[in-house]
Order: structure tokens, then C-alpha cells, then sequence
């Protein structure tokens, strides 16, 4: 046997040896199924659910409850996106933060290095609040007053701290501000550890707030005003203005074709859908699926179209704001160049697209939900980083967001997850910042059969990808798609992002002897996967990443 040969068994067997180590069954059912961080948040769906609640009644239930049980990344302080399909036609719902009033494009060359990350001055308008109240509104069944049951009763008596929760708590104790610590610190010194009870009398109040004047409750109030008194003591600039002007946005997804299905996902202000469209159309021109799965000649090409599919990334920006040239870098002439840059032998780095003088988020938690009937709702909603900017409101206890970081606060420079951010999504009051987040529904034949999305920041995007990729181009279950290895490449840096320990030794060195920079990363960093699908058999399939906690459920 040569040498050539040798190599490709050996790839070929690893490759079966996980594929035969990762197999799990998925979650199944035949009326709804849930995927989310928690299994108290399946649970409250669930019950909802028994009660003659729809699916939004459903995911409004999981959402509110992720708030008690997720505080470092699903808090009322963040915000987020949502796919829905009810019925009909998909939509979008943005519930993305925005800039304060008292910003500017220069506000934080003002401030000191880090101050869009740590502190006050990193705090965007949340919207989870408006977002939860918006989806009811729309499309609930059940009375809003309804869906707190379980939410509630954990805030007050308690839920068990999982071990991420417990971990993201301990690495904060330098950032947290005093209330910080009273609020998720058994004292000044000790953190709740895993499986020890942590209660949240405060956060109950918020929610019974909520619960009994809907999103008023939150955005005017004693809980408005407890966060503009905390910001503003700890030198940020919201105020009450801020919180009454807030309003969500419905949007129209973007929308990409790839084996008879209909790739329904996120229009800016998230990257997601321009980078997914990009990804999926590139795919098709290289014929991607005739190469092995998991061989070199496979990640390579892969990395190759994901480098190509961020570059026009950093021309994004919040729509109102700014106009973005999707027109480019959607175009077929565009996707036909970057597609005949792409070499089998070797990668090769592209210019930087310019859109204006460039030298003029990791936290997030997922959940998704499929029905049998096609209904269905995919939610990403963050902090941006773990407890956000380490605020945390004095009275009601309410981690605020660090969101402001995702705008372009300081030109030329990368933000916390590397990216350098372009002209387009400069700060501006009521603006939304450029987002990696990606819920994404999948249909076939008129009917959704799949939702999903990630935690993760940028590596949201190719987890989104290449999960979807592995279930239509390799025919894997839900379960198997979610927990497949993955690689990630966001065009800068240029390096290529691999699971550690999930490729063979061979593979990577095939892989560096193609130019790239390989880069192999702890469980996790390559996105946090929540997903449920309908299979050919008409079962339903919920599967959550085994690189993050997580719970399914259903019926």
C-alpha cells in the first residue's frame, strides 16, 4: 500500500470512528419539539403547550424562563432576533439593542480602551423585553399573563445552577459591579457552584412587572428607572428617553435556494444571511458535495467559500442607517469571481473589500421550535459577552449587555471576537450594531422542516452553515449534523478555526500544507448549535449541541 493510500485510510477510518462515537439519538416527537440551553425552559414550553398554547405562546414561555436560568447570556438586559412562521410566510423580528441618544461615531475614542466592553458606557437599549411582548402580540393564543408561571416561581424559589452558569459567574467577580456580586454571589467572595440553589427574589419582581403591564412594565417604571440609575451612577449615558423610545422592528428574511429547500435567514442588521446566502450559492458553484466529508479536499474548499462568504461582512450596517450593498455581494458576477478564485491546491487570500475609509458578540443563547404543522420559531438572543458589560441593575438585579462593542468603535481595530467592523456600522443614536446571530429556517415543498441557530459570535454563522450543509449534502440526522466536527474562517484573521481534538493529525497537516493557519479550539468556540427538523418519515428531530448544555422535549 503507498503512502497516499495509508493517509487516506487512516482519515477514512477516523472519520468513522467519530461518526460511529458521536452518534446519538435525537430527540423525537410528532406534534412540537423544543431545543434549548435548559431543561427548566423546555420544561415551561412544554407546559404551555399542555395548555392549549401555540407554538409563539410556547417560545414565549421558553424565552422568559432562559432569563432566570441563562442570566449571563438570555437576561431582560439583552436583545436579539427571531424567525417566525406561523401558518404562512416567514418573517423577521429584530429586538436588537441600540445606541443611546448621547452617542456619536466618536464616542468612545473619547474613552478609554475596553470601555465598549467593560462598564456602563458598553450598555445598548435591551430589547428582549419589547421582542417577547412583540411575538405575543402577533401571534399569541393564550393570555400574556399566562406564559410567567414557570419563570416566576424559578425566580422565587430557585433553580439549580448549572456548571456553564456557575463557571460564567466565577470569571466575572473582577467586572461585576457591587450589585453584581449581591445579586449572583452566595457573598462578596464565593460564586454559586454547580448544582447549588440560587434564588432571585429581585428579578421576580421585574418579571411580575412585565407580567402584569406587558413590555411597559420594563421600558417605563420602577424597573426603567432602576437601569437608568444604575448606568448612569457607573458613567454610561442611557437614560429613561432611551428606554420609552424603544420599539422592535418586523423585517423580511433573505432568502437562498439549495437542494429543493429554501434557506430562510437573517437581513441586516445580522451578517447571518448575507454570509449564509453567499455560502450556500458557493457551495453549489464548486460542487462541494462531491468530496468526502471530512477530508482535506472537503475542509479546504469549505474554509475557502467561508474566507470568500465573510468578506463582504465588514460593508454591512443597521439599515436605517446605512445602505448596504447586497446587490454586490449577493450578485452572480460577484459569487462567479470569488468562486474562480478559489484553488483545490492551495488557499489564497483575498484584498479587503472597502466600502469607506476604514481608518476614518460570544454570550448568546439559542432555542428553536418546530411544530408538525410547519409552524415554527428560531430565537438567538445575547448579552454579547458572558454577564455582558458586568452591570448588573441594583434593585431588580438585571445583567445589562455589553452590545456597543459590535459597532465600529474604534475604526481599523477588531472588537472582542476579532472582526474588524466597517464604516457602515459606525455608532450612531438608535442605532442597531452589526450581529452574527443566525436564526434560520429551512423549507421544502411550502413547509418549514427545520430551525436553527447558535451561540457563539461569528462562529454562529458557519456552525449555522455547516449543520444545515451536513443534513442536506450528507443526509446525517439532526443530532448527528449538530455534533459533526467544524472548522471556521471569518476572513480576517486569516486563520482556519477547528474543533479541537475532532480531526485526525493527517488532515490538519494536509491542511497546512494548503497555506492555511490552522487553529484548533476548546468545545464550544465553534458555536453552540440548537436545531429541530422534520424528518422523511414526518418524525420530529431535536437535537442541542454537545459542545454546550442544552435539553430537548416534546411530544
Amino acid at each position: 500500500m503507498t503512502e497516499k493510500m495509508t493517509s487516506r485510510l487512516a482519515i477514512f477510518v477516523f472519520a468513522l470512528i467519530f461518526a460511529v462515537a458521536a452518534r446519538a439519538v435525537p430527540g423525537e416527537g410528532t406534534r412540537i419539539m423544543i431545543s434549548a440551553p435548559s431543561s427548566y425552559a423546555v420544561d415551561a414550553g412544554k407546559a404551555v403547550s399542555d395548555r392549549g398554547g401555540n407554538l409563539v405562546d410556547v417560545a414565549v414561555a421558553v424565552g422568559l424562563t432562559l432569563t432566570v436560568t441563562n442570566p449571563s447570556n438570555a437576561s431582560l438586559g439583552g436583545g436579539g432576533f427571531a424567525l417566525v412562521s406561523m401558518g404562512q410566510g416567514v418573517e423577521v423580528l429584530d429586538f436588537r439593542e441600540t445606541a443611546p441618544a448621547a452617542t456619536a461615531p466618536d464616542f468612545y475614542l473619547k474613552r478609554a480602551q475596553g470601555a465598549s466592553w467593560n462598564g456602563a458606557a458598553a450598555i445598548g437599549v435591551p430589547g428582549v423585553a419589547a421582542g417577547l411582548w412583540a411575538l405575543h402580540q402577533k401571534y399569541g393564543s393564550l393570555e400574556w399573563s399566562d406564559l410567567f408561571a414557570t419563570a416566576l416561581r424559578l425566580a422565587r424559589d430557585g433553580i439549580e445552577f448549572s456548571g456553564t452558569e456557575s463557571r460564567y459567574s466565577e470569571t466575572q467577580k473582577d467586572r461585576f459591579n457591587p450589585a453584581g456580586l449581591r445579586h449572583f454571589y452566595k457573598s462578596q467572595q464565593q460564586h454559586y457552584r454547580p448544582g447549588e440553589i440560587l434564588k432571585q427574589p429581585a428579578l421576580a419582581q421585574a418579571l411580575t412587572l412585565l407580567r402584569d403591564n406587558n413590555a411597559a412594565g420594563f421600558y417605563h417604571g420602577d424597573v426603567a428607572q432602576d437601569i437608568v440609575a444604575t448606568v448612569q451612577a457607573n458613567g454610561g449615558v442611557i437614560t429613561l428617553d432611551d428606554l420609552a423610545n424603544y420599539r422592535v422592528r418586523w423585517l423580511q428574511p433573505l432568502v437562498a435556494r439549495y437542494r429543493g429547500h429554501k434557506l430562510y435567514s437573517m437581513p441586516p442588521p445580522s451578517s447571518g444571511g448575507a454570509v449564509i446566502k453567499a455560502a450556500f450559492e458557493l457551495f453549489d458553484k464548486l460542487d462541494i458535495e462531491r468530496y468526502q466529508p471530512l477530508s482535506v479536499d472537503e475542509l479546504h474548499l469549505m474554509a475557502e467559500v467561508l474566507n470568500r462568504a465573510f468578506r463582504g461582512r465588514a460593508l454591512l450596517g443597521d439599515p436605517d442607517f446605512h445602505k448596504n450593498p447586497l446587490d454586490l455581494i449577493l450578485s452572480a458576477g460577484y459569487l462567479d469571481e470569488m468562486a474562480r478564485s478559489i484553488s483545490l491546491a492551495k488557499s489564497i487570500q483575498l484584498q479587503p473589500l472597502v466600502d469607506k475609509p476604514l481608518d476614518d458578540s460570544n454570550e448568546t443563547t439559542q432555542f428553536s421550535i418546530l411544530d408538525a404543522d410547519g409552524n415554527a420559531l428560531t430565537l438567538t438572543v445575547t448579552l454579547n459577552g458572558s454577564y455582558g458589560s458586568g452591570i448588573v441593575s441594583e434593585n431588580f438585579g438585571i445583567s445589562l449587555n455589553n452590545e456597543m462593542d459590535d459597532f465600529t468603535t474604534r475604526p481599523g481595530e477588531p472588537n472582542a471576537f476579532g472582526l474588524i467592523q466597517g464604516f457602515g456600522n459606525r455608532v450612531q443614536p438608535g442605532k442597531r450594531p452589526l450581529s452574527s446571530m443566525s436564526p434560520t429556517l429551512v423549507e421544502k415543498d411550502g413547509k418549514i422542516v427545520m430551525a436553527l441557530g447558535a451561540a457563539g459570535g461569528p462562529r454562529i454563522i458557519s456552525s449555522v452553515i455547516q449543520t444545515i450543509y451536513r443534513v442536506l449534502a450528507s443526509g446525517l440526522d439532526i443530532d448527528r449534523a449538530v455534533q459533526f466536527p467544524r472548522v471556521h474562517h471569518q476572513y480576517l484573521p486569516n486563520k482556519l478555526y477547528m474543533d479541537e481534538f475532532k480531526f485526525s493529525p493527517e488532515v490538519v497537516a494536509g491542511l497546512r500544507q494548503r497555506g492555511h493557519e490552522t487553529v484548533e479550539q476548546r468545545p464550544g468556540y465553534l458555536g453552540r448549535i440548537k436545531a429541530v427538523r422534520l424528518n422523511d418519515k414526518n418524525y420530529l428531530e431535536a437535537a442541542y449541541d454537545n459542545r454546550s448544555e442544552g435539553a430537548v422535549g416534546g411530544y
